[in-house]
């Protein structure tokens, strides 16, 4: 038998889950006067172009009913707070969690952008007992808090509310997830580029902070922003937080700095040649986390072709760093997930690397003469396995 406080607790979720439900029949339920309007959908990201400011939009509403309708929002978000306050089961979680965002999606933008935002500027929460995870396009599939499904949401009812919000949340620094979907909602907003400087810095500020010793899931998804800004000062950035993370067992830490390198290096190999130009020896920290990043390197373009000659020609590298390149140039893997900002890189077929290796074949017969003999080693080693038929 269920003991008398498991029977309360599952009694005031049964309770929350039939106001919610109540709530959500009375949104749906069209006013006298006014014309249907399709729902949202939930994993909907509003896109540079279809972005609006929610407060020129056209409406149907009567105009008294706005003050109403955020009452009834903000009712939804207190009903929600308590369900999840006494909630213990994953599940149900996110049978709430899916309620609230239908309830909101249904209710008026304004009103119900209006309601999340004079929650989210009290200070009050309830945890979800769900996971920091992004889904499609940026949105969260699942989020730990209330506060943090109230911002993923906010974007795509007022996108300058959204943006003010953030900028708040960052000056205030109130937790590291909220930070970290606040530069998101920063960089969705970021449509001509304008706002690029201030992302950068918001999130050179977020790596100051102490979150940054033991990083949340929320703080370690943040690195997206380094791939969205990149440029060789970001990517600089990246090369030196990846040994200090090292240095201090921060494996998780120096993994995001190493996969966000990776990234902007696919993007643009230029900031690859910038940190190579100025440091021979940069990341000699991490052999063969450099070996991978200088395996990016596409000799058919003249001057990563240089960058390559001189990489295999250096006197310093640690032992079994070449050898290591040797396996895996040219790197044509890629990384694949939902990413709060970012989009993944487009995948080549078969056939196209197959002629891209074909193609560094033949560059490399030629580089083999003017290599040193540790560098000609792992020129062969890489022609060899380039020739050998694919299983």
């Amino acid at each position: 038998m269920a003991s008398p406080r498991t029977i309360r607790v599952w009694l005031l979720l049964g309770i929350a889950l039939g106001a919610i439900g109540i709530f959500l029949l009375i949104l749906k339920r069209p006013d006298p006067g006014s014309a249907s309007r399709d729902p949202q959908p939930a994993n909907q990201r509003t896109e540079p172009a279809d972005r609006k400011d929610a407060r020129t939009a056209g409406t149907d509403e009567p105009a008294g009913s706005t003050a109403d309708d955020e009452a009834k929002v903000s009712a939804l978000i207190r009903d929600s707070a308590e369900a999840f306050r006494t909630n213990r089961d994953p599940s149900q979680a996110s049978a709430l969690l899916l309620a609230l965002r239908d309830g909101i999606r249904q209710a008026p933008e304004e009103a119900a952008a209006a309601a999340i935002v004079g929650f989210l500027k009290k200070t009050g929460d309830a945890p979800t007992g769900l996971p920091f995870a992004v889904g499609p396009d940026g949105m969260m599939a699942a989020v730990p808090s209330l506060r943090l499904a109230l911002l993923d949401l906010l974007p795509s009812l007022d996108p300058q509310a959204a943006l003010e919000v953030a900028r708040a949340i960052m000056d205030q620094r109130t937790t590291a997830d909220e930070y970290a979907l606040a530069l998101r909602n920063m960089a969705w907003n970021d449509l001509d580029g304008d706002l690029k400087s201030e992302l950068s810095g918001r999130f050179m500020d977020l790596l100051k902070m102490p979150w940054l010793e033991k990083p949340s899931a929320g703080f370690l998804e943040a690195f997206d922003i380094a791939v969205e800004v990149g440029g060789a000062p970001m990517f600089d950035r990246m090369v030196a937080l990846a040994g200090e993370a090292m240095a201090k067992g921060n494996t998780a830490a120096s993994r995001a700095a190493f996969m966000s390198m990776d990234r902007m290096i696919v993007r643009n190999p230029a900031v690859l040649g910038s940190a190579f130009s100025k440091d021979a020896e940069w990341m000699a920290f991490a052999p063969q986390q450099r070996a991978s990043l200088m395996s990016r390197l596409d000799i058919t373009q003249p001057d990563q072709r240089e960058i390559f000659n001189r990489y295999l020609s250096s006197p310093k590298h640690a032992a079994g760093e070449l050898e290591y390149f040797a396996k895996v140039f040219p790197n044509q893997n890629y990384l694949y997930g939902h990413r709060l900002v970012t989009t993944d890189d487009t995948t080549p077929t078969i056939a196209e690397v197959a002629a891209a290796d074909a193609r560094v074949v033949a560059e490399l017969d030629a580089l083999e003469g003017a290599a040193t003999s540790e560098g000609g080693a792992a020129i062969r080693t890489i022609r060899e396995r380039l020739k050998k038929p694919a299983k």
